[in-house]
């Protein structure tokens, strides 16, 4: 891991400091295979810790593959993800944000860098094709309002029942010339300590 792509925060609690190693570029990811039900598994498997089948991280907000590392198509059935971590956005102003799955997903963000602050924000409670944004209502955000270069908790879950599998997360950036959504690139994410 290069110097350059690490950041090291250090924050005061009652036992003393904490310091969390971040790394810009990239959003974790857990998953879980073999879940069935819904999306309160995953849901409730990530508030309650329950240990993920595996991790990593992903340049873009876009799930890929975790074996092959290419966009995700049909990986595998009844299984969870939960995409999550920080969004630094460039410009500040209001931000359009858009949600694809394949089946269940939901989308929220905090108005800071606390993920207890994090609302949902979209949701899709029937699949859609990968970066397909317009299937139905429920999938665009209202406009969020952001200010530049500060931090805010992201959170995308989903839940795959059977078939092909998808997901990603977009926006429309303000004073978007074509108003078009486009995934949340890696160089407005960063990663979160899981131990913080």
């Amino acid at each position: 891991m290069k110097k350059s792509m690490l950041t090291l925060l250090c924050a005061t609690v009652a036992a003393g400091a904490l310091c969390v190693a971040e790394e810009k570029g990239k959003i974790n990811r857990d998953y879980w295979t073999g879940k069935t039900g819904n999306l309160g598994v995953i849901k409730s498997s990530a508030k309650t810790q329950l240990k993920p089948t595996g991790s990593d991280t992903l340049t873009s907000f876009e799930a890929v593959d975790w074996k092959t590392g290419k966009k995700t198509s049909n990986f595998a059935d009844s299984y969870s993800q939960r995409i999550y971590g920080y969004l630094i956005p460039d410009v500040s102003g209001e931000y359009v944000f858009y949600i694809a799955a394949d089946d269940q997903a939901e989308l929220a963000v905090s108005p800071d860098a606390d993920p207890k602050n994090a609302k949902k924000i979209a949701k899709l409670g029937k699949w859609t094709f990968p970066r397909k944004y317009d299937k139905y209502p429920e999938q665009k955000s209202t406009p969020v309002k952001l200010e530049a270069g500060k931090k805010y908790y992201i959170e995308a879950v989903m839940f795959e029942g059977g078939g092909g599998d998808n997901l990603s997360v977009a926006w429309v950036v303000p004073d978007s010339k074509d108003n078009k959504p486009v995934i949340i690139p890696g160089k407005n994410l960063s990663t979160i300590d899981k131990k913080k």
